[in-house]
């Protein structure tokens, strides 16, 4: 690798050190909050410092690519495996894949084959991570790409006999492999397409005559893989597809691989992953093999044998995953659903005592993507466990930076919807079904409230974009800006699930889209068809003032101050923002600086003792 490569590869790895938060938290929140000040100044400096290397360095070498000599397409190989290393958590997945992408250029403009098919393969795998990201909004940007990618690829097998390399030959199989990977949706047509590509792919594995060919290729790896890849396609069958023959195949796949993992774990003396038993015992269900009473009971008796103090991903996924699976089948039947209520609420109650014991090292990460994936099948029952009061007091407060500019969106739109009631209040028109100033006059503390609540869940979203706002080692790519606006999609799908978070699920979707609807997003919301629309007008207001002023954003290169802040909002009035809420803002210079001054610590505060119980 190139001297700056190496450089930007330690940056990461020194950012990486600074937002971890598993080497001790401050005691209360204005230490917190001095701390994160502190820690983001000295990130900020490092941002700065590769944005320089990489304009400096390797984007001139990305613009022009085909006119790169040997060695610095070997350094960007080896700088692009770095950026990759780690699946899910690269150190850097964009820029990983804007490096593969120039390969594969390089490669087709000097005919290098065996390169093409390797980075074809690499770009099409960092497609899949990057899916991954979006997945949880019900977007399938990448997945026509990344079917087009591993095609091309896989297309190679055609010309197998011309290729020599073994390693190539594998790519050429791992890309067959992975054509299924761009067919995820839980309906019919992708069930059938992904099962078609493994079919395929499986054909060609267990074929004496390629194993002979290259007998040096993990052949059972790759079968094992494909089998796996098949078995997910559980996840159609819980949407209701009945297809026999998707039901057959995934039946068969689920049982290859839970005795191919009961063998392994025999010879390696280890216990077999609760997730590949639970693959087999669903899909038994799913082809009317075994009742839903006995996949019930089943699910009933591994949680009861899990570990309730194992935080390993294994531990994660038996301790939150399998009363999320037991929530979801639940669902099924409205008979099972009303009978198995205690226990239900009996798993949510360790659910949650589980997530409050986690030590300090457990704050976002695994935990986090697991307790968003739990809350897709979260069960409200009347008097039971809220999903609204689990998000805040177990799933927030584990991005303490986020949780803080919650807090501060909601004070600022409980204080304008304050003033709107009491200086315009035809403003707040509509607000909770009020349609006269005197019923709005009459609900005042629940329209107070509501504000607040908006303004606290308005960015959930974003949680599911953990790694890109706490691990980013520059500025964002256009990509990753792009990428990012699907949180709004990715909030308003976690609060519509479940009645006590649904009346916020508006406010999540539209609180970036412009006021009059030239810019901004996502252009799906329509601001006529929001009943509380105005509400959502003034969590607009109100998050763009506490993300502006945020000094603990390092992608904020310089916070603005308050009075810059209002006169952004003040510019934009008519455009961007309501012009009745950019109004209410007059004369509150003094309450607002005093929340965002006292308002952060006191945020912090509050994070730190949710994070410890």
């Amino acid at each position: 690798m190139r001297e700056y490569q190496q450089a930007y590869l330690e940056n990461l790895s020194k950012i990486v050190s600074l937002v971890d938060l598993s080497k001790g938290m401050p005691e209360d929140g204005a230490a917190f909050l001095a701390q994160r000040r502190e820690r983001m100044g000295q990130v900020r400096g490092i941002l700065e410092e590769n944005n320089g290397l990489l304009r400096q360095y390797l984007f001139p070498v990305l613009d022009n690519i085909a006119s790169a000599s040997q060695e610095e397409v070997q350094a960007l190989g080896e700088f692009a495996g770095q950026l990759g290393a780690g699946g899910a958590n690269q150190p850097d997945l964009v820029l990983h894949y804007t490096v593969r992408c120039a390969l594969v250029t390089y490669a087709r403009k000097w005919g290098l084959r065996d390169m093409l098919i390797q980075e074809l393969y690499q770009a099409g795998l960092a497609l899949f991570y990057m899916q991954e990201v979006i997945d949880r909004c019900g977007k399938v940007r990448y997945r026509w790409k990344m079917g087009l990618l591993f095609g091309e690829a896989a297309s190679y097998i055609k010309r197998y006999d011309e290729i020599t390399d073994p390693e190539t030959r594998g790519y050429i199989h791992r890309s067959m492999g992975n054509l299924s990977l761009a067919y995820g949706g839980p309906n019919m047509e992708d069930a059938q397409q992904k099962l078609h590509a493994v079919r395929r792919s499986l054909q060609i594995l267990t074929d004496p005559a390629y194993q002979e060919k290259t007998p040096s290729l993990p052949w059972g790896r790759y079968i094992y893989t494909s089998h796996q890849e098949r078995s997910s396609a559980l996840n159609a069958l819980r949407a209701g597809v009945s297809d026999p023959l998707v039901l057959q195949e995934v039946m068969e796949s689920a049982q290859f691989v839970r005795e191919y993992q009961e063998e392994d774990c025999r010879r390696r003396g280890v216990k077999p992953m609760v997730r590949w038993r639970m693959g087999y015992e669903a899909a038994q269900y799913h082809c009317g093999i075994q009742p839903l009473d006995a996949l019930l009971r089943w699910l009933e008796e591994a949680y009861m044998q899990r570990d309730p103090g194992d935080y390993s991903e294994d531990g994660i996924y038996g301790n939150i995953s399998l009363p999320a699976l037991y929530a979801e089948y639940l669902s099924h039947s409205e008979e099972h659903r009303i009978k198995k209520k205690e226990v239900l609420g009996h798993m949510y109650w360790q659910v949650a005592q589980y997530v409050r014991s986690a030590p300090e090292d457990q704050v976002g990460g695994l935990l986090l993507k697991y307790l968003l994936l739990f809350l897709e099948s979260f069960v409200e029952y009347p008097g039971g466990i809220q999903e609204k009061d689990f998000l805040l007091q177990l799933v927030v407060c584990r991005h303490p930076d986020a949780y803080v500019r919650f807090c501060l969106a909601a004070q600022i739109t409980r204080l304008l919807a304050a003033k709107a009631l009491e200086q315009q209040p035809k403003l707040l028109l509509g607000v909770l079904g009020c349609g006269t100033v005197d019923e709005l006059y009459s609900q005042e503390g629940p329209v107070l409230q509501f504000a607040y609540d908006c303004g606290l869940f308005h960015d959930v979203g974003v949680l599911a974009f953990n790694n890109m706002l706490v691990k980013q080692g520059r500025s964002w790519l256009e990509e990753e800006r792009e990428m990012f606006q699907y949180h709004a999609y990715a909030g308003e799908a976690l609060l519509a699930r479940s009645r006590s978070t649904q009346p916020y699920a508006m406010p999540a979707l539209g609180h970036h889209r412009f006021y009059d609807g030239s810019g901004g997003f996502p252009a799906e919301y329509d601001r006529e068809k929001d009943p509380d629309r105005a509400v959502t007008d003034l969590v607009s207001v109100a998050a763009f003032l506490a993300q502006a002023t945020d000094d603990t954003d390092p992608q904020n290169r310089r916070p603005l101050s308050l009075g810059e802040a209002l006169g952004l909002v003040r510019q934009g009035a008519g455009t961007q923002f309501s012009p009745g809420a950019a109004a209410l803002l007059e004369g509150l210079e003094p309450e607002l600086g005093n929340c965002l001054r006292e308002g952060r610590a006191q945020a912090y505060g509050e994070a730190l003792q949710l994070l410890r119980g």
